[in-house]
């Protein structure tokens, strides 16, 4: 025969209170986690799809392609041994921000 008394709720309260506390402390720190686990590491390589004009962008994706070519063969990653030879400026720019780009990234990740 159990009897109720205002003791008994006072302990159920304090475990629900204490409960409720714990699970928003566990919340706060998977949060956290996650929030900082992905958050870009002072990288400044932008993420593709490139936001310029179409031979921008084309040369953005040839820069950062040699470039990881280069890496792959233990090239020197430099900009300066692969002159463009595209007419348009666009291009140009694209590949020499793509390279530097993926230099950045490749120099920057841990495999």
């Amino acid at each position: 025969m159990f009897i109720d008394t205002p003791c008994m709720h006072t302990i159920r309260s304090k475990t629900v209170r204490g409960s409720l506390f714990a699970m928003l402390v566990t919340i706060v720190i998977i949060s956290l986690a996650v929030v900082t686990s992905t958050y870009p590491y002072n990288q400044t390589a932008q993420a593709f799809p490139c936001g310029g004009s179409k031979d921008y962008c084309i040369g953005y994706r040839a820069g950062a392609i040699q470039a990881k070519r280069d890496y792959n063969t233990g090239n020197d990653l430099a900009t300066d041994q692969h002159l463009c030879a595209q007419n348009s400026i666009a291009y140009c720019r694209g590949y020499n921000r793509g390279y530097s780009d993926e230099t950045d990234f490749l120099m920057h990740t841990v495999i």
